[in-house]
């Protein structure tokens, strides 16, 4: 299983002291990881375009045109799985990163112990997302025929009257015979999230939270947060980043 990391800084020293360090966790975990490097906005957006990175590195202050969040904006945009890790010689930006969903940040000079411990958790999470997660789905008679359905595919679930819709990334809505709460039970537990006693979530295609509702990716959608919910989903928005 090779795991694809993207290092991004415009200073030689700093990006060759972070790879330093990705290689040498390489080597003490024996994992194969793949580095590539860039040192602008431009050439970070056009590798990450050409490759499919699993996580990315990226210096908050990269270049004269363009920082580190936009285009961390831009790589979300296309990538929802992919782990965004931030660099930065500040810590008032990470309103910022919680809005992007960013696995976390590395303040300079990089501490090898704190390093350490935040790959052995991005390298599991990887795992999960990419090699583990993928291969769920569920399958489901819709009363004309059989569908297997991808979880990554499935934005959400919502129960009106007595049926449940499934809503997909493709703009499908399907509609099978059996209840909401039968469908919970048929359920990978850690994929999806019951955040309303009509509606179950697919956790990794939370956007943001806004107020009391959940807007989703994919879909102009508001679904609501149920008041016993709210502990539950704040959880889940944690478990991502």
């Amino acid at each position: 299983m090779d795991i694809r990391i993207l290092a991004c800084d415009n200073n030689r020293y700093q990006l060759d002291s972070l790879i330093n360090h990705i290689r040498e966790f390489d080597i003490k975990h024996n994992i194969n990881l793949i580095i590539d490097k860039a040192m602008t906005g431009e050439e970070t957006l056009a590798l990450h375009s050409q490759n499919r990175y699993h996580m990315v590195f990226l210096d908050i202050d990269l270049d004269d045109k363009v920082n580190g969040v936009e285009i961390a904006e831009t790589i979300r945009k296309n990538d929802d799985n992919i782990l965004i890790i931030f660099v930065t010689a500040f810590t008032d930006f990470t309103f910022k990163a919680y809005e992007l969903f960013a696995f976390n940040y590395l303040v300079k000079p990089i501490d090898k112990q704190f390093f350490e411990k935040m790959m052995i958790r991005g390298i599991n999470l990887v795992k999960s997302r990419y090699f583990i997660r993928e291969k769920l789905s569920i399958t489901i008679d819709d009363g004309h025929e059989n569908h297997k359905i991808p979880y990554d595919e499935i934005i959400y679930f919502e129960k009106i009257g007595k049926r449940v819709y499934f809503y997909l990334i493709d703009n499908r809505i399907l509609n099978p015979v059996m209840t909401l709460n039968y469908l919970d039970s048929l359920l990978e537990s850690g994929y999806f999230i019951r955040c309303h006693k009509s509606f179950i979530i697919n956790r990794y295609k939370i956007k943001y939270i806004d107020s009391n509702n959940i807007r989703m990716k994919n879909i102009d959608t508001a679904i609501p947060i149920g008041r016993k919910y709210k502990e539950s989903i704040d959880k889940a928005i944690l478990e991502i980043i």
